[in-house]
């Protein structure tokens, strides 16, 4: 008996992508089973789309998910940490499906991408795979190791080992993933939990992945792609830095925080988060932005030495 997948999406303002996706889902050789969308509020007539498109609103956190497709409409937009917690937890509360494949709305899987992810599943015998998303726009990269140990490494980028490309293997196994298609068993999740929505935005996805770790292998699937629609080729050699928006508070936050929690030593968390404090000044110096990033940077550091989560800044979309 074929397993039951629902494909889990977290949206906001992205009608056109969604549309994109939700046709990509449909054409699964793997069928799925449902598809529920999480809207974080949008503008930009998402559910009138949803409803006329045969989505059932869930206005009820009570309200049985069985198969089908439906939706539930935030009253507020919580960021995509907010969402993809809140959605994870809905799901695994309200339905009895097998799996749940989670994904951003502006991702597009090929038709076999479900089907490769659960041979994969099945082959290995583990409880949560990737797909790939290298595709004529995007270079995927396979996160092997993470190292917790070197205080140098205060980028958290800069702790990541990848596999080398082109890659050729048929799987990988990863320390990281995105929550850009990933395929859990919802058993997984009951032992897990429900992502950190604290993080608001960054870093609640590779948080995510190490406690996964705490009790499967995550599996990375070449062969299963799925495509970023708003990737674009990088082709500029343009080299000088932007002004820091509220988007680097969040990723300086929770690269302290990130540190903090999984760091192996006392100076990964503590000595790391100085040093890149000193190193965002030093850059902001460097690029004549001081003025405008200083404030941003104290805080992130202030915040994140503290463990201050949740949303401290508000968005500029």
């Amino acid at each position: 008996m074929q397993k039951r997948v629902c494909a889990v999406l977290v949206t906001y303002n992205r009608l056109n992508c969604l549309k994109k996706v939700i046709e990509g889902l449909n054409n699964q050789e793997y069928k799925l089973s449902g598809i529920f969308v999480f809207d974080n509020q949008s503008t930009d007539n998402t559910n009138d789309y949803l409803l006329e498109s045969g989505f059932r609103q869930i206005k009820s956190e009570t309200e049985k998910i069985q198969d089908g497709k439906y939706f539930f409409r935030n009253k507020e937009n919580i960021g995509g940490a907010g969402g993809f917690s809140r959605a994870i937890d809905l799901i695994n509360r309200l339905s009895d499906f097998d799996y749940i494949w989670i994904m951003d709305d502006d991702v597009y899987p090929e038709k076999d991408c479900l089907a490769k992810l659960m041979d994969q599943l099945i082959k290995q015998d583990v409880q949560a795979v990737i797909p790939n998303r290298t595709d004529q726009n995007y270079e995927d990269n396979a996160c092997v190791g993470i190292d917790f140990n070197d205080i140098r490494k205060f980028w958290t980028w800069w702790r990541k080992d990848y596999a080398p490309k082109p890659l050729n293997k048929e799987t990988y196994v990863v320390q990281d993933m995105a929550f850009e298609g990933p395929l859990l068993d919802k058993k997984l999740i009951n032992k897990i939990g429900i992502p950190n929505s604290g993080f608001f935005l960054e870093y609640d996805d590779s948080d995510y992945a190490q406690r996964i770790l705490e009790y499967t292998k995550i599996i990375f699937v070449t062969g299963a792609i799925l495509h970023r629609q708003l990737a674009k080729k990088n082709t500029s050699n343009k080299k000088e830095m932007e002004p820091y928006n509220w988007r680097f508070y969040y990723l300086i936050r929770n690269n302290i925080i990130f540190d903090k929690k999984y760091g192996k030593n006392w100076g990964v968390r503590h000595i790391s988060p100085n040093l890149l404090l000193l190193h965002h000044i030093a850059l902001s110096v460097r690029d004549h932005h001081l003025k405008n990033n200083l404030p941003i940077i104290l805080k992130a550091w202030n915040d994140g030495k503290h463990n201050r989560m949740g949303k401290r800044v508000n968005p500029n979309y």
